[in-house]
């Protein structure tokens, strides 16, 4: 991974065969970061993304095979538990012009996964909601 900082914000870029959660949450850590947004695109060889079902208040996940560009990377950086907090939603396409979405729990970048990362001051923090069965950010 390499990173520059612009200002505010910074641009992170992963390489290959980096864990895209596991190293941006790595990077928060490093920089301090507790709070704050990100987007990003990419490629990317296989993914594992979530669908919440809400009946059964738990996440569905599936892990996709393969090579795929990153259409679309978003999500944000919170505490849960007291640690760095990773919440990432990803569009995915293949070579065939399909598209897959959802919660990215994580995804090997293949070429590159380009970050941009916008801090915010101070710290966010999620909390575990009894009545959806996920954790949702305390405001």
């Amino acid at each position: 991974m390499k990173s520059k900082r612009f200002g505010e914000k910074w641009v992170v870029r992963l390489e290959t065969g980096e864990r895209v959660v596991e190293t941006l949450t790595a990077f928060c850590e490093r920089e301090k970061i507790r709070a704050g947004s990100f987007t990003g695109v990419g490629t990317c060889r296989g993914a594992e993304l979530g669908f919440f079902d809400w009946e059964k208040k738990r996440y569905r996940f599936k892990t996709f095979k393969g090579d795929f560009e990153i259409t679309a990377l978003v999500g944000n950086i919170s505490v849960l538990g007291g640690m760095t907090f990773v919440h990432a939603h990803i569009a995915l396409g293949d070579r065939e012009f399909r598209a897959f979405a959802g919660h990215l729990k994580e995804a090997e970048t293949l070429a590159t996964c380009e970050v941009v990362l916008a801090p915010l001051p101070g710290v966010l923090r999620r909390v575990r909601d009894a009545g959806s069965g996920t954790s949702t950010l305390k405001l």
